[in-house]
């Protein structure tokens, strides 16, 4: 166990090496030894500290070898676990207190996205959040600075001179077959009430 290779490894800056990377190269690094820098952490190891799969870890691993920062001295096999120099090309120095202010203030400066970089100074970033107070009271002052909906249907408001009937009496209505129905109400034929009485019949007839 090397504590030392360990910590070398974990002031590595993002820039050389990633999140997942980093921790698969520490946990090497902790099963190395301080003088030939030899190690055997086992597959499953660092799989429990990345938080990854094997197939992920053995990738990593594989990434580690083409940054130079970890050696294959052995290859592992059924029974038999690989064997791994850590920084094969020379231990890195452990970076002081002013080198990291430095990191961190040239981080701050560089534009997230080149392309797209604001020429507008940024906010002074808000201070940590120390209780779960802190943290309810910052996001009601987040959603009362935040603009609510516009009033109005979801869809917008309709044109007020498109699509409405204008004031009055309508006009265009359909005005009926003015030729076969006349303009006063039809007559209709007289009951048969009004008919003349059929003859009695006779005992003659």
């Amino acid at each position: 166990m090397s504590i030392q290779l360990m910590v070398v490894a974990a002031y590595l800056p993002k820039e050389v090496i990633n999140t997942t990377q980093k921790l698969v190269l520490m946990k090497i690094a902790d099963s190395a030894d301080d003088q030939t820098r030899l190690a055997r952490p086992g597959l499953e190891r660092m799989m429990a500290w990345a938080g990854v799969g094997e197939k992920q870890v053995i990738t990593v691993v594989t990434q580690l070898v083409g940054l130079g920062l970890v050696e294959r001295v052995t290859i592992g096999r059924v029974g038999r676990r690989a064997e791994y120099r850590v920084f094969p090309h020379g231990v890195p120095p452990i970076p002081s207190t002013e080198e990291l202010i430095e990191r961190r203030r040239a981080a701050q400066r560089a534009p997230t996205n080149p392309r797209l970089a604001r020429k507008a100074s940024r906010r002074k970033p808000s201070s940590a959040a120390r209780t779960q107070q802190d943290v309810a009271a910052r996001e009601e002052t987040r959603a009362s600075t935040e603009p609510g909906p516009e009033p109005g249907l979801p869809q917008g408001n309709p044109d007020s001179a498109r699509g409405r009937v204008a004031a009055g009496k309508p006009s265009g209505l359909p005005q009926g077959n003015r030729a076969g129905s006349p303009g006063e109400t039809p007559s209709l034929p007289s009951s048969s009430s009004s008919l003349p009485y059929p003859p009695t019949p006779t005992a003659d007839a």
